[in-house]
């Protein structure tokens, strides 16, 4: 690439605002500052600016200081409250099926159910070996009342062994048999001699106990969804009418055989 430009550069060349490079020999440079700025528009053949600047700005003489007692008070930030944390529990999974536990329930009422029934039964209509309501009445001749207590025995056993089977009023049917089945254990253990000796009672004492046993357990257990009480709470889950039933219905039996008899079970 050819270079045209054979002009030198002198001084002149700039406008004098600005330092002027020249050049010496050796290749060094140096610069030329003008001695004011009227020469470098005398040499520029420029028009020197007209407008005046003031060589010094003008201080207030008095200062204002602000009125703070005016001012709004700053307003105080909230104190920062830490979140408590409540851990939510967790959601377990519930079954609720209950496999054969509710045929177990209907088996279990129709043992003890259809045993009341079937005693009764034999004793108002002299079925089989039964003496009928005659031979309770002998069979308590010693207490006193034991005529009375001839009939309200298998009256007691019938009702409460008809609703038992049909899972009706279900707690009322257990108290009722607890009752009755309490008063037969207290008699036939009475009537062996045995007392409350368990290693002495015979097989009709261990019938009489164990139904008063397996009446006390429907009272807890609940008749299960098989039976006409299955939409209420004590078929399902029995838990205060259990005991409170439990305790009538042993209560019932001691009083019977305290008043019924006229023997003071404590004795």
């Amino acid at each position: 690439m050819t270079n045209n430009n054979f002009h030198d550069v002198t001084p002149d060349d700039f406008n004098g605002f600005e330092d002027v490079p020249t050049y010496a020999e050796g290749g060094s440079t140096s610069r030329i500052r003008p001695a004011n700025t009227s020469d470098i528009y005398q040499r520029t053949g420029k028009a020197a600016p007209t407008e005046v600047f003031p060589s010094s700005i003008s201080q207030p003489t008095e200062m204002i200081e602000p009125d703070y007692a005016a001012m709004p008070a700053p307003v105080a930030e909230p104190a920062y409250i830490e979140p408590a944390y409540v851990e939510e529990p967790v959601a377990t999974a519930v079954d609720a099926r209950r496999g054969t536990i509710d045929l177990g329930l209907l088996l279990l009422r129709f043992v003890l159910g259809g045993y009341l029934i079937f005693s009764a039964i034999q004793t108002f209509f002299q079925l089989g070996a039964s003496q009928g309501i005659a031979g309770l009445e002998a069979q308590f001749g010693a207490y006193a009342y034991g005529n009375a207590l001839a009939v309200i025995v298998p009256t007691l056993e019938l009702a409460a062994g008809v609703f038992i089977v049909l899972g009706l009023l279900s707690p009322v049917a257990s108290m009722v048999a607890i009752a009755v089945t309490g008063f037969m254990a207290a008699h036939t253990a009475a009537n062996t001699g045995t007392g409350f000796n368990p290693v002495a009672w015979g097989a009709d004492v261990w019938l009489a106990v164990i139904l008063l046993g397996v009446a006390l357990a429907h009272q807890f257990t609940g008749p299960g969804f098989y039976a006409v009480d299955s939409g209420r709470g004590w078929a399902r889950r029995p838990l205060a009418s259990s005991w409170i039933f439990a305790a009538l219905g042993i209560a019932a039996a001691a009083l019977m055989w305290w008043f019924g008899t006229g023997i003071n079970p404590f004795a």
